[in-house]
């Protein structure tokens, strides 16, 4: 027979992420401190100072010494009187606190729970108590009762109160039935539930390792997470080989790709070869056929000239006070002849020149052009860089959260006649099928100008729009290739030419330059040390505010050198003291500097964003973001990450005074040439490489390994009046 222990949870000691296993303190009723061991994510994700009730057996550890290790699930039923209190306290009956619930439990007893639901004229026995009173008691308690028996029955699965929640909310009177027989609905329909999570509720429940709702599940599951990975579709085969790695038995695979496609959830595209048939996810495919089609159209329509003389561009020059050479004068003729252009270069190459005259063109020709980027960041420098008002693409297409969507669409389209689109390096395949939607026709009266840097790291999201389109040979194309800035100030663009062509710079000791150094340090720890000593007190010295203009850099977010211990280490030197708000084991401090890691369309703050916090209290914080207090509540608080460290793929579309940036071999995989190039383009005064010479050698010559299954290329190439494109 299982031993029990109940009590509130004092203090995570540790947790694993991915396995949900941990050990806490939990303060029982008689006042002693107990060590719990087990698969408790649900308890901590409820929070410290939940009350718990947990079953399983206690063990002697040889060194921890006497511990209570936990069977893994959580059991919401109190079985001692302080248990009893504690559990109708915290039932969500309003009125009924601490107080009043341990005086209804000290004149009842255990038996609490059948006075509260079958005797309820009872209650007015307890001080405190009124007939109107008992009654609302009464009938809260038995309208919930099936909620209770939910509850309970998805903390025994192992889940945290905000997702049981969740759940309640989604699937209303239908959420036990839904639990009850179809576990995977949950994975598919509720946010934080992965397909892991819900496998294992399955096998809990008994689901047979090869039932037809596992395998389609698995399949919706790898669809979905390449999708997350920047993939519009995989191939069959591959599709296969994942759904195996993950347990899952594939002798049914074919069934459940065709129940899948029969849901709507994937489309099937033949190929010659079925084993290397196309699995989209439906959402891509229809979006990739659509910005296909409009792409097509806009750039099949296009026969005017430019509607700039050589004079134009030449008065337009002198009045901004720049001269452009013969390929970005180009660009400007072809930016003005309607349809679509992508103007691609990289840093130093005069994209920022030439937009300033096309823009002054477009001023004296006294016509409407709107100026927008995928960030709030990148708005702003292109505003700063031109001088004209420029957006992020959502306020530009009128976004609305929810069902809504964007405004600007094909039945209420963008005024004007033309849109730069700046950084599209970043535009996924979604954000680009809303802007398509949104431009005016007819068409050949229209300009669409694409800049960007061909050469970054693709955007976060599936699709890769501008190589895809630089590929196909459908869309005009300008190459930007002389670097026309120079002076002391140029080791950077010279440090980025030389990544691109596969070499490793020389620091600033050796260059001649004094804005970029490389600092070696093959030891993790030594690298670390030596990042936090620059940060804290040699880049100060050289006038950058650690805060204000100093921007930490890594590929990735775990391990020694990944964005999650530097943050740590960083919080700790540059922000030790001061209110706080803790969560977990983070505390989120006065003063830190903080990232926006999903969008939040409601206050206008999006996934990348970074502010600052400018006030703590228990309720949660303020954040000001570009000068704008944003109020940032307890629990959206899994929508923050600390920004001292950001990834190189989130420091996309921004530019930083100085940059220090981590590159060692514990980053593995992640050293590539672009991931190097996008980093060291982020500086605008000052770079400094810490880390490794042989990862430095490896993130030069390592190309590719982010390619993406896409087909927009393919689709533009060569489209046929058969394919759908042109209807």
């Amino acid at each position: 027979m299982a031993d029990w222990l109940e009590g509130h949870l004092t203090r995570v000691l540790w947790a694993s992420e991915e396995s949900g296993y941990a050990v806490v303190r939990l303060l029982a009723p008689d006042g002693a401190v107990h060590t719990v061991v087990g698969t408790l994510a649900g308890a901590i994700q409820g929070g410290e100072g939940v009350f718990v009730a947990l079953e399983g057996s206690w063990e002697k550890h040889p060194v921890h010494g006497q511990q209570f290790r936990a069977a893994g699930y959580i059991q919401g039923s109190p079985r001692t009187l302080e248990g009893m209190k504690l559990y109708l306290a915290s039932s969500g009956i309003k009125g009924v606190g601490e107080a009043l619930a341990g005086r209804i439990v000290k004149h009842f007893g255990i038996h609490t729970p059948k006075v509260i639901a079958d005797e309820p004229h009872r209650l007015i026995e307890v001080s405190g108590i009124g007939s109107n009173r008992a009654s609302v008691i009464s009938a809260r308690w038995r309208e919930d009762e099936s909620g209770r028996a939910l509850t309970m029955t998805l903390r025994g699965l192992g889940l945290s109160g905000r997702l049981i929640e969740r759940i309640r909310k989604r699937f209303g009177d239908r959420a036990a039935a839904v639990v009850a027989a179809e576990p995977y609905r949950r994975a598919e329909e509720i946010r934080g539930i992965g397909f892991r999570t819900a496998d294992e509720m399955a096998k809990r429940q008994g689901m047979p390792p090869d039932h037809p709702a596992r395998v389609r599940a698995a399949v919706i599951h790898i669809v979905d997470r390449d999708a997350g990975d920047g993939h519009c579709f995989l191939a069959r085969n591959e599709l296969k080989s994942a759904v195996a790695a993950l347990g899952v038995p594939t002798q049914a695979l074919d069934d459940a790709i065709g129940a899948a496609e029969a849901d709507g959830r994937v489309v099937v595209e033949p190929q010659d070869d079925p084993s290397r048939d196309r699995i989209w996810g439906e959402e891509w495919y229809r979006l990739e056929l659509q910005v296909a089609r409009d792409l097509v159209n806009r750039t099949s329509a296009v026969t005017q000239d430019s509607l700039a003389t050589e004079q134009d561009i030449r008065n337009a020059e002198r009045w901004e006070g720049v001269a452009l050479d013969d390929i970005q004068r180009e660009a400007v003729r072809a930016a003005l002849r309607g349809g679509v252009v992508v103007i691609t270069g990289g840093p130093g190459t005069g994209k920022t020149t030439l937009l300033r005259v096309l823009l002054r063109i477009v001023r004296e020709q006294g016509v409407v052009w709107g100026l927008a980027s995928p960030t709030g960041r990148a708005a702003r420098r292109l505003e700063e860089a031109t001088g004209q008002t420029a957006s992020t693409l959502h306020r530009l297409l009128e976004y609305r959260p929810g069902e809504m969507g964007f405004m600007r669409n094909f039945s209420n389209p963008l005024e004007g006649s033309g849109l730069v689109v700046d950084e599209v390096s970043m535009v996924d395949l979604a954000l680009a099928s809303a802007v398509l939607d949104a431009l005016p026709w007819p068409s050949e009266e229209y300009s669409l100008v694409l800049v960007g840097d061909a050469d970054q790291l693709p955007s976060v999201g599936p699709g890769q729009i501008l190589r895809d389109l630089i590929r196909s040979g459908r869309v005009p194309v300008v190459r930007l290739k002389t670097v026309h800035r120079q002076g002391e100030d140029s080791g950077i663009v010279a440090a980025a030419g030389q990544i691109h062509q596969g070499l490793v710079p020389q620091s600033g000791e050796k260059s001649g330059f004094n804005d970029v150094y490389f600092l070696q340090r093959p030891d993790a720890e030594a690298c670390l040390s030596t990042l936090l000593k620059v940060v804290q007190e040699r880049l100060p010295t050289l006038g950058f505010d650690p805060f204000r203009d100093v921007q930490v850099l890594t590929p990735t977010r775990r391990g020694p050198l990944g964005t999650q211990r530097l943050n740590q280490e960083l919080q700790a030197r540059l922000n030790p003291e001061g209110p706080s708000l803790q969560r977990g084991d983070q505390h989120w401090r006065l003063g830190d500097r903080v990232l926006c890691t999903r969008n939040r369309y409601d206050v206008e703050v999006f996934n990348g964003d970074v502010g600052r916090i400018n006030k703590v209290s228990p309720k949660g914080l303020v954040v000001e973001f570009d000068g704008r207090p944003v109020p940032w509540g307890k629990d959206e608080l899994d929508m923050l990450d600390l920004a001292y460290a950001v990834t190189v793929h989130k420091s996309q579309g921004s530019e930083y005074r100085a940059v220090l940036l981590a590159l060692h071999d514990s980053h593995g995989i992640m050293l590539r040439r672009n991931l190097f190039y996008t980093a060291a383009t982020r500086a605008k005064e000052f770079l400094c490489v810490v880390g490794s010479q042989r990862a430095w050698q490896r993130a030069v010559r390592q190309q590719g390994g982010d390619e993406r299954n896409t087909g927009l290329a393919q689709r533009l190439s060569s489209p046929q009046p058969d394919d759908g494109l042109l209807g």
